[in-house]
Order: C-alpha cells, then sequence, then structure tokens
C-alpha cells in the first residue's frame, strides 16, 4: 500500500488525511507508513465502506466470495474501483494488471458483511509460484492477441478512406498491366507503373462501362458487403473469399479484411442514382432484414411486406424458391408458413402456439427493413455514444481499439435482440465479465446505459417492436399522475 501512496501527489495525499481528519501538515515516508497503518483499522475502513460505489462493493463481495488467495485484474482500476485507488488501496492500472491485496478482502469481509465469508489464508509459495507460472502464460496469449489488434487497427488506419490510385500503387506493373488486358484498356504497354495508374483511374471515372463490367464478377456476398458499405457509411469489412485483382477491393495483411478505396464507393453511388447493383441483391436485402427484424415470421406476412414496401407481387412459393437460391442453409428452416433465423436453426418450436397472435411492427418504406441487414442495427443517438464510450471504460486492457469496442457492442445489440428480458441479456454481460472481456461487475454507468439502450432495440419477442413503443411501457407512468391530480381535486371539494 505504501508503495501505492508514494505515487500520489500532495494534494491527493491531504484530500486523503483531510477525509479521515488527520492532523499532520506535512506528510513524509514516515508518515505514509502511518497513513497506510489507518487506512486498515477497522475504524477508519468504516468511513471508506460508507463511500464506496455499488460497483466497488459487489466487487469486493465477489473477491471475498471467490475465497482465491491471489487476485489480480487487469481492469482500468480507476474507473471500476475510483474509491479504493483514490485512497491507495488498489493502484491505478490504467489497464495493467494489478493486484488485490487479500488484506483488502478480508477486511471487507470483516467490516461490511460481517464475516459471511470465510478468511483468506495469504498464499504459500508454491501456490505464489504456480500463479507466477500462470500470469506469465496470460501475459503472452496477451501479448499475441495485442499484436494482433494493433495490426487490425494500423491497416485500418492506413488504408481506410483512401483513393483508389493510392490502392493500385500497392499492385506490381504486371498486376496493372493484367487490370488494363481485363478491362480492354489500351496504350499501357509502354507507360511506367504511375503513368498506367493514371490511365487506369482516368477509365474507370469516365463513364460506368468498368464499373458494370466489375459488378458482374462480384458474387452476391460482395455485392451485398460493398451495398452495406454505402448505407453504413464504412469502407472496410471481412470477407473470407478475398477478391481478384480485376474487382477494385484490396487486402493486405490479413486478406479477409477488405477496402473499398473512397472515390470507387462514390462512384457506385453515383451508378445507384438511376441503376440497380443487382436485381436479386434488393430481394436479398429484403429477406435478410426481415428475418434480422422479426426473427421468426410468417411467410404470407413477408409476402404481404414485400408488396406494399417494395411495390411489386409476390407469392409465398416465390418467396420459398428464394430462400432456396439465396439462403440455401435457411430453407430448411421454413416450417408450415414460417420462416425461422438461423440461430433458432436447431431449436424446435411451435411458432404457430407461442406467436400466431403476435403484432409485428410495420416499416413505412424499404429503407427501414434494409437497415436490419446488420442484425446489430439500432437507431443512432446520444445513448448509444454514451453506451460506446461506456464499454470502452468497463473493457479490459491497457490498448482498446474501436473495431474491438465496436465488436463488442454488436455483440451486445445481437444478443439483446434474441433475450426475452434485460435479466436474460444481463447474464450475457456477466459471462463477458467471466471470460475477461470486460469487468467482472460493470460500473452502475454501464449498467444503467444498458438498461436504457435495450428499451430501444427491435426485439424478436415483440414483433421486432421496441420496448419503449409498447403501450405497458408508457401507460403505467401517465395513469399514476392522472390518477394524483384527481385525488387532490377530489380533496379540494371535501374541504369546502
Amino acid at each position: 500500500m505504501i508503495k501505492y501512496l508514494e505515487q500520489k501527489s500532495e494534494q491527493e495525499l491531504k484530500e486523503i488525511r483531510k477525509f479521515f481528519g488527520l492532523k499532520k501538515k506535512e506528510l513524509d515516508t514516515s508518515d505514509l507508513n502511518q497513513v497506510a497503518e489507518v487506512l486498515y483499522t477497522k475504524e477508519y475502513f468504516k468511513e471508506v465502506v460508507a463511500v464506496l460505489t455499488q460497483t466497488e462493493k459487489v466487487y469486493l463481495e465477489l473477491m471475498a466470495a471467490s475465497q482465491e488467495s491471489i487476485l489480480k485484474d487487469q481492469v482500468n482500476s480507476k474507473i471500476i474501483l475510483p474509491t479504493l485507488v483514490k485512497f491507495g488501496y488498489i493502484e491505478d492500472s490504467k489497464g495493467e494488471i494489478f493486484d488485490i491485496p487479500v488484506k483488502l478482502i478480508n477486511l471487507y469481509n470483516e467490516v461490511a458483511l460481517e464475516h459471511k465469508y470465510e478468511t483468506i489464508q495469504e498464499p504459500t509459495e508454491q501456490a505464489l509460484n504456480e500463479a507466477d507460472k500462470l500470469l506469465k502464460e496470460l501475459i503472452k496469449e496477451k501479448y499475441e492477441q495485442d499484436v494482433l489488434e494493433s495490426k487490425i487497427n494500423a491497416l485500418i488506419t492506413n488504408y481506410s478512406n483512401q483513393s483508389l490510385g493510392f490502392h493500385l500503387a500497392s499492385l506490381t506493373v504486371n498486376d496493372l498491366k493484367a487490370i488494363c488486358k481485363f478491362y480492354s484498356i489500351s496504350g499501357y504497354s509502354n507507360k511506367n507503373k504511375t503513368e498506367i495508374i493514371t490511365l487506369i483511374t482516368s477509365q474507370f471515372f469516365k463513364d460506368f462501362t468498368m464499373l458494370e463490367k466489375m459488378l458482374k464478377f462480384a458474387d452476391y456476398d460482395l455485392l451485398l458487403n460493398i451495398e452495406n458499405a454505402i448505407q453504413f457509411n464504412y469502407d472496410n469489412f471481412t470477407y473470407q473469399k478475398g477478391a481478384t485483382r480485376e474487382i477494385f477491393l484490396f487486402a493486405y495483411d490479413f486478406n479477409e479484411i477488405l477496402f473499398i478505396p473512397s472515390d470507387v464507393l462514390e462512384h457506385i453511388q453515383k451508378y445507384e442514382k438511376n441503376h440497380v447493383l443487382n436485381a436479386d441483391i434488393e430481394k436479398i436485402k429484403f429477406y435478410r432484414g426481415m428475418l434480422n427484424l422479426y426473427g421468426f415470421v410468417k411467410l404470407d406476412f413477408m409476402a404481404e411486406s414485400y408488396k406494399r414496401l417494395m411495390k411489386q407481387s409476390i407469392t409465398v412459393e416465390e418467396i420459398k424458391k428464394d430462400i432456396q437460391q439465396f439462403f440455401p442453409n435457411l430453407f430448411r428452416n421454413i416450417k408450415g408458413n414460417w420462416i425461422k433465423h438461423e440461430i433458432y436453426s436447431h431449436q424446435q418450436m411451435d411458432l404457430d402456439v407461442m406467436f400466431s397472435a403476435m403484432d409485428y411492427y410495420m416499416p413505412v418504406n424499404k429503407k427501414q427493413v434494409f437497415k436490419y441487414v446488420q442484425n446489430a442495427y439500432v437507431d443512432e443517438s446520444q445513448l448509444t455514444e454514451k453506451m460506446f464510450v461506456a464499454l470502452r471504460e468497463n473493457m479490459k486492457g491497457k490498448l482498446i481499439y474501436d473495431h474491438q469496442v465496436r465488436a463488442l457492442f454488436n455483440e451486445i445489440i445481437e444478443t439483446f435482440r434474441v433475450t426475452d428480458s434485460f435479466e436474460t441479456a444481463f447474464e450475457f454481460i456477466a459471462d463477458l465479465g467471466h471470460k475477461g472481456i470486460i469487468s467482472i461487475v460493470p460500473t452502475e454507468q454501464l449498467t444503467q446505459i444498458l438498461k436504457e439502450v435495450y428499451t430501444h432495440v427491435r426485439l424478436w419477442r415483440i414483433g421486432g417492436m421496441k420496448v419503449i413503443e409498447m403501450p405497458e411501457y408508457r401507460q403505467p407512468k401517465g395513469k399514476v399522475v392522472s390518477k394524483k391530480k384527481k385525488s387532490k381535486k377530489k380533496a379540494k371539494k371535501k374541504k369546502k
């Protein structure tokens, strides 16, 4: 503890002394020993317990319940355990691995929990040696993971929002000549690399001839990813099949991450004003959006929605044929008049019994369905921005990149969509803590934000509605207010 106190500034030490009413005006090294002793007395620790956050209280009890004699963590301790850091019980870890003193856990068990758990014994030398070996393995694994995440972050930083010319410069002259040959571009044979790149880009952006040929060689998955990139405003995505050099999507250290040049995206957007990338893509987006929005949906309702939103008639039999063609793995999920999401592929469900009387959320146009091509879609707001920030603060590790936070954000939204209650969803959040992804006890701020975000996610169990749209969510508050007003009026009449 002395080590942690020595890291405090003079002002921080004065605040500690002031909180406990210590009389000494100066705190030198010898005084720190005295302060450390004071902080571990039951009398003074009771005052600390009184100002602990709820997160800290739950965290300390979990440590006491674990009965582990060697306790370490890698959360940002100043965020998760602010009071304990302030008074020097825990170091300001800044995302590094830190120790949680057994002495602190036992003291909390005695003072706050009234010996609810057995006193934890100090670790033996053998236990310390075994823990040291495990820690070294953990550090090695974490280092390898950090290196991988760092490479991904560097890729996104270096290759996002770049032009076609920039990406073509990464190819060899032979590759560039092969592109010219594929697109029937003449006059490249005697040019140098820079001149060939200029020739390709000028021809590509001159009209839509090259673009249309490029699109013919892109499969459905690739076209759907391009459509999503335009719709959701990003320029890279994971694509396991890779891409050929003739299709202007570029892979670098990780072949499965493809980058679309920013000016190519703009060119495609111009093309889409008067053309359709592929007639089938609209259908694919509709089916995928419907499944991600509802989870399980009646085929006749899907046909009605298609006619209303896509302005074209379609039969249930035609939908079945489309599903078989575009989503062969989902065809077996059609049972009677229902189709269910692949998440439920292995679950036996009597959907007629469970959901036949369900009221569906009704999108007003096809764009509202297309949003849900991404299962993790949720309307962006200040609330989702706060969730992004709070997740980063609760994640373990020193360096946390945006793509890691985004992946966790998406996983949580997807979990919210399929669960039947926030309590069930929060079990998943708790599991993330046990897996070492986030703090084992999320901050109260994150918990509250998650509860609010949950009410704004379109849920499968209520037909794609949001909790905040449900009558029972809004009605009780209005009734309480009206009853109070009426009772006051009655009281006034009685007095008269």
